[in-house]
């Protein structure tokens, strides 16, 4: 996969980065689905080095009540809704099995290939049927996917 910069993803807790003014500090935050079952919590968020745009929610799903296991998962940020009344991010359409297929969270192994796996696994059918195999990992093109459209993800900040 052409175009992919090593390192370009860093974990914004412990950077000199933070978080922007006006915007809410997610970490610790729960993690719920639409059902209200506890996926896990905001452990970090993966930001674009170059574009200073956060690109994944790294979940801490240890404490889970779904059994998914030890381990964190990366989740691009246009899946999740930021809910701030309630101080909680939901996942609304994963399932069981797309939690296990997820690979554990270890940021010295992201590259390109992890991406489009998380991608992949993490696509609906819909886009499924309609999307090309990912052969060139442009950045730009790349995050220009709905599922890293972070206008989705605070645009539905106010919660129910």
């Amino acid at each position: 996969m052409e175009n992919y910069k090593s390192g370009h993803l860093q974990p914004l807790k412990n950077s000199d980065y933070q978080i922007v003014d006006g915007e809410p500090d997610i970490f610790g935050w729960n993690v719920k689905s639409e059902s209200d079952t506890l996926i896990g919590i905001i452990d970090d968020l993966l930001f674009d080095v170059e574009s200073k745009a956060v690109r994944y929610l790294i979940i801490d799903l240890t404490q889970s009540g779904m059994n998914l296991g030890d381990k964190k998962v990366m989740i691009p940020i246009g899946i999740a809704h930021l809910h701030t009344a309630n101080d909680e991010v939901i996942l609304p359409s994963l399932h069981l099995d797309q939690f296990h297929a997820l690979p554990r969270y270890e940021l010295d192994k992201v590259d390109a290939e992890t991406e489009a796996y998380i991608r992949s696994v993490i696509g609906s059918p819909a886009a499924l049927r309609i999307e090309e195999t990912i052969v060139e990992h442009d950045l730009k093109e790349f995050y220009n996917h709905h599922h890293f459209d972070r206008g989705k993800f605070y645009a539905r900040g106010s919660g129910i």
